[in-house]
């Protein structure tokens, strides 16, 4: 045999070997990591965003159980980073790429998006409905973000006042502390509505500046306001509505495996939400009693008055500022299958 006809015979294994060499290198090569930043509304030690620290938890252990090293979340802060009222417009420039924080602060971008404030719905029976797909849409449209879905489940709106009433009429000339969402209930109902942010509440109430405030039930411990209020209103009215919102352009980034990791801790969060909230409320009233504050229940006639003007006036300010997604959301929310 001459030496070409060696070297050719050779060139073919080596050919081989080379190629297996080329694909076990490929196969064993890491992951690329994919990395987000995640900011919150309020501050790490608040109740709700507890929730959003047991979604991330979440997330990372289905990582590290399926996707090792593929996927991290840097939590960079709360409204010391951005304050609350930019985040989704930092979302939706890229600044950050994922937010958790409540509909009312971004509601002059997306006005259809407080009803939320009004679903009939728990977060999964929106999801079957076709919700979350369609304010999906319309995040992308609007702030250029993904639409997670929605936390803060099972905490409803209460109101807490300095003076006693007896009827809806007795909220007439009331200075209220509001989230923008409640303006047109307030005004409904003849009160004046002060947007002021929830780290200047216990001074407003404790200097007289406003009258009372609205917040979610189970929640006003974490800011102190029980020390400086004297009655809670009951019925409450609404839902207490946080969304997880990722920019558009970061969650098209990331591979369809990470994506679908994404929705299914967001799924287990929301009921773990759901149970804490039930079990929040119970807790926080024991220690309102414990405080001092009366519970004052209206007669059933200005009960409804109350949650008629609550829920009619903000519907009928959402179909106004958004004429054709206003019903759609309004028939979709109170679908109950």
């Amino acid at each position: 045999m001459n030496n070409a006809s060696f070297f050719k015979k050779l060139l073919g294994p080596i050919l081989c070997l080379s190629l297996v060499l080329v694909l076990i290198s490929a196969s064993s090569a890491p992951a690329r990591t994919y990395t987000l930043k995640a900011v919150s509304a309020w501050p790490k030690t608040v109740y709700e965003v507890q929730n959003y620290m047991k979604l991330l938890d979440i997330i990372r252990d289905k990582v590290e159980q399926q996707y090792p090293g593929e996927l991290k979340i840097n939590y960079i802060g709360g409204p010391e980073v951005f304050p609350n009222r930019e985040q989704v417009e930092a979302a939706r420039n890229g600044l950050v790429d994922m937010v958790f924080t409540t509909v009312g602060y971004y509601v002059s971008a997306m006005p259809v998006v407080d009803g939320l404030n009004l679903t009939e719905l728990t977060p999964w029976e929106e999801r079957k409905q076709g919700v979350n797909a369609f304010l999906n849409e319309l995040h992308q449209q609007k702030v250029n973000c993904f639409y997670l879905g929605r936390m803060g489940t099972g905490l409803p709106f209460s109101l807490y006042l300095n003076e006693p009433i007896d009827a809806t009429a007795d909220l007439k000339g009331l200075k209220i502390r509001c989230s923008p969402s409640h303006i047109p209930f307030l005004k409904e109902v003849g009160a004046t509505p002060q947007v002021i942010p929830p780290p200047d509440v216990y001074t407003a109430l404790e200097r007289g500046v406003v009258d009372g405030f609205i917040w979610p039930a189970g929640l006003i411990t974490d800011w102190g306001w029980h020390e400086v209020v004297d009655h809670m209103i009951r019925p409450s009215f609404y839902e207490a509505i946080n969304v997880v919102l990722v920019n558009h352009d970061a969650w098209q980034d990331l591979p369809k495996h990470l994506q679908n990791l994404l929705i299914e801790a967001e799924k287990e969060a929301e009921h773990y939400t759901l149970q804490r909230a039930r079990e929040q409320i119970k807790k926080e009233k024991q220690i309102l009693k414990e405080a001092g504050l009366t519970f004052i229940d209206l007669p059933q006639e200005e009960g409804r008055k109350l949650v008629e003007a609550a829920y009619s006036s903000l519907w009928d300010q959402i179909i106004e500022k958004a004429p054709q997604n206003g019903p759609k959301l309004k028939g979709m929310l109170s679908n109950r299958e």
